[in-house]
């Protein structure tokens, strides 16, 4: 059985991408880190902005794993976490709990019936594949807090404590580095100029965030392959 999901061996792709930046900045910096200063804290702030991208797109992969895995493997939807049901509808079911006219109610209603009604029972399997689109929305900005918010999504409450006990030591450390990598993504976002690292640091966050993902990657899938089903490929 492999070790990991295929979310995490395709991230470990994707963050190529971002040691090809900071390799790129470093060796400017070798070359003349004043005369080229703008062109490493481009390379770096780019950096940073695609680490956070990566990250966020890891999570969410994750969960399209693990959706598609129920489906599949033909998991019974009676041990399945009710949140989960909602997650999968929200949109449908805010819009009916938006609505104030008995016209507007009604077609809101006939609207998730419409759609979603094969979704919500307890018995059997799911006879259609969830939407992970649906179910993925509103999750941004993957803060450490919105990441654990996220697998609560599925049932898994433990999060926290599971990763401190893998990570030990680390973490802390791994925890504020997420919420820092989030926060100075922001920052980038919104046009501070100060907002950038040297090279050496989006380096040992990269690193950071590849452990914290591996570590995350183990967690989760133990928990999915105890209490829904096994969510690694052979």
């Amino acid at each position: 059985m492999s070790r990991y999901t295929s979310a995490y061996s395709s991230l470990l792709q994707q963050l190529k991408e971002v040691e090809i930046l900071q390799r790129d900045a470093s060796r400017r910096e070798r070359e003349d880190a004043v005369g080229l200063r703008r062109e490493i804290n481009a390379s770096c702030r780019a950096a940073i902005v695609l680490l956070c991208a990566r990250l966020e797109g890891y999570i969410e992969e994750l969960g399209v794993v693990a959706l598609q895995s129920i489906h599949m493997k033909q998991v019974s939807r009676d041990g399945l976490a009710p949140q989960l049901f909602y997650h999968l509808s929200k949109d449908l079911l805010k819009e009916v709990g938006e609505a104030t006219a008995p016209e507007r109610i009604a077609a809101s209603v006939f609207a998730f019936l419409d759609s979603d009604l094969p979704l919500w029972g307890r018995r059997g399997p799911f006879p259609v594949a969830p939407s992970s689109h649906r179910f993925n929305e509103g999750f941004s900005n993957p803060s450490f807090d919105k990441i654990r918010a996220y697998f609560n999504r599925f049932g898994y409450a433990n999060y926290s404590r599971d990763l401190g006990r893998l990570l030990k030591a680390e973490y802390m450390p791994v925890v504020n580095l997420v919420n820092h990598l989030v926060d100075t993504r922001n920052q980038i976002a919104h046009g501070d100029a100060a907002a950038t690292k040297p090279p050496r640091d989006v380096h040992q966050m990269t690193l950071m965030i590849r452990k914290y993902c591996g570590a995350t990657d183990s967690v989760f899938g133990a928990w999915c392959k105890s209490n829904m089903c096994c969510i690694r490929s052979a």
